[in-house]
């Protein structure tokens, strides 16, 4: 069975995101999880865990033997008050989650070498019932074979 060129560009978003610790010069441990199922209905949500949510792509070009791709990811991270001293906002928390994600995602944009390119997106806070968390988007490009979509050009 062969492995899409978007699932290796995802382990390695996951692999990126579990290397922002503290001990290495972050302002917070973070741990990603691709999407399964998530309940925040009947389970906790836990400071630091982030979604990995692929959603939609669209083709960018069909240059002669290949295709390039934009492929978007959302990446959900959940930010709780722990952690944070009277003074500090949820806000300031928010953002330096997204600032270490968004600085560790372009220390490689290549994604190991399955893409082009990788582009931050725009980040949305949420402020829900059950979770406070910031939603950044990322878009991921790539080529694959016009006539092999399992193989990166």
């Amino acid at each position: 069975m062969n492995t899409p060129i978007t699932e290796y560009i995802a382990e390695d978003i996951k692999t990126a995101i579990n290397a922002i610790t503290v001990t290495k010069g972050f302002n917070q441990t973070l741990t990603a999880q691709r999407k399964r199922w998530v309940d925040f209905d009947s389970e906790t949500p836990e400071d630091g865990k982030v979604l990995i949510m692929q959603k939609e792509d669209e083709p960018l070009q069909n240059p002669v033997g290949y295709v390039a791709w934009s492929q978007k990811f959302l990446l959900l991270a959940i930010v709780t008050e722990t952690g944070l001293s009277e003074s500090e906002s949820i806000e300031l928390k928010r953002s330096r989650v997204r600032d270490d994600i968004r600085k560790k995602l372009v220390e490689d944009t290549t994604r190991g070498g399955y893409a082009i390119d990788t582009i931050n997106g725009p980040a949305t806070p949420l402020d829900g019932s059950r979770i406070t968390a910031i939603e950044i988007e990322i878009n991921v490009q790539y080529r694959t074979l016009f006539e092999d979509p399992y193989t990166k050009v």
